[in-house]
């Protein structure tokens, strides 16, 4: 059953957190936009995108590219028809240019997404942009989603509501919120919100949730200050990082402290996997404590710490690992041109690299020693607010 992981003391909290999470997500999808609108830059694009269905090929002049596997160079004629918005049910001849970088090959019943433009003469001129991936979205998501909810039952939805509620967040206020005054504080400030309902969610109203929260704001909030102080140190900013050179020119016409960017992006990379450190000393803790209450403090801490060492010998490399695994193809235009070392290792986007690598493990360092000192204290003191 759905509950069966829930003791009777606990059913009305439980579902209260979930209710009241519910809400807020509502509210903050609901009315957020409403707030951050005048923020927003107006739209440059033209085109119209809609989905639509490849009818004939009416000519084929297409062959494999030697370079890429999979890939077609060439082009096709084909005959489309839109499904949805303003040329719905219209049938367009359009020409499909394809090469290494942008290769959606057309045949017959292809459903995928059209550009369409009004021409000079004002006529609309229609193209594929792409193939309609979000289909096989929806089924993954779907396949997760049903995975977390048969092993963890009502946990697993909670976790699940946590995910919707961290990504409404996200969306909706700390993405808008770059865009408006003290987007720090307010990435900041949301990155704190989601930590508590997360960890609520989790671990309900208790010690261990207070002391995970804790711990995870500290070791996030430090790996963000180096971020800025060795940013600040080495000229680094926002415009150095990929697409920030476009956000420059979105930055002319708005508030944008493009400066900001570095801070919220390694604070928001490294929050996941400190919530993750955090929670494992946080419970380790509370273990430690019911299994053995005669331990003294040093023992308890010293029991706690060993448990931290193991975490973070492989968080930290997992951390490392993503941010390498995201910088991929650069490393290997770097070994494929022959660079010199001073000349790779100055490159900002390089830099920025292993900044957030080093800062994000910096932080989930401080955060196991931090959450360890702070859980030894809290599961030792007979609080009656909290319930361990």
């Amino acid at each position: 059953m759905l509950f069966a992981d829930l003791n009777s003391k606990s059913i009305k909290n439980e579902i209260a957190a979930t209710l009241a999470t519910f809400a807020a997500i509502a509210l903050i999808v609901l009315f957020a936009p409403k707030i951050t609108e005048n923020y927003r830059q107006r739209s440059i694009f033209t085109q119209e995108f809609a989905s639509g269905r490849v009818l004939e090929i009416i000519e084929n002049n297409i062959e494999e590219d030697p370079f890429v596997d999979g890939r077609f160079t060439g082009n096709q004629k084909i005959r489309v028809k839109i499904n949805e918005g303003t040329y719905a049910g219209q049938t367009f001849n359009s020409t499909n240019t394809l090469g290494s970088l942008r290769s959606a090959v057309a045949y017959e019943g292809l459903e995928a997404v059209f550009a369409i433009r009004l021409d000079k003469n004002g006529e609309p001129a229609v193209w594929l942009y792409n193939y309609k991936r979000t289909t096989h979205v929806y089924l993954l998501a779907f396949i997760f989603a049903a995975l977390v909810l048969f092993i963890g039952r009502f946990k697993g939805l909670r976790s699940l509501l946590a995910l919707l509620f961290t990504g409404a967040v996200l969306l909706y206020i700390v993405v808008p919120g770059m865009w408006m005054p003290h987007p720090r504080l307010i990435a900041f400030s949301s990155l704190a919100l989601i930590c508590a309902v997360s960890f609520i969610l989790i671990a309900g109203f208790s010690k261990k949730a207070l002391t995970a929260s804790c711990g995870t704001l500290a070791g996030v909030l430090i790996a963000g200050l180096l971020a800025f102080i060795f940013g600040k140190i080495m000229n680094l900013s926002g415009v150095d990082m990929e697409k920030g050179e476009s956000l420059l020119y979105l930055a002319q016409n708005r508030n944008f402290k493009i400066t900001s960017l570095l801070f919220v992006s390694i604070v928001i990379s490294c929050l996941g996997a400190t919530m993750d450190i955090a929670v494992s000393i946080a419970s380790s803790a509370e273990q430690l404590r019911k299994a053995n209450p005669l331990l003294t403090a040093k023992e308890h801490l010293a029991s706690v710490m060993a448990v931290g060492k193991d975490i973070i010998g492989t968080m930290t490399n997992t951390l490392i690992l993503a941010f390498c695994g995201s910088s991929l193809p650069l490393a290997m235009m770097i070994w494929g041109y022959h660079m010199d070392y001073m000349q790779f290792m100055n490159i900002p986007r390089i830099v920025i690299a292993v900044l957030q690598a080093l800062a994000g493990s910096i932080g989930m360092a401080a955060s196991v020693v931090l959450t360890a000192l702070l859980s030894v204290f809290i599961f030792r003191r007979e609080d009656k607010k909290f319930t361990a």
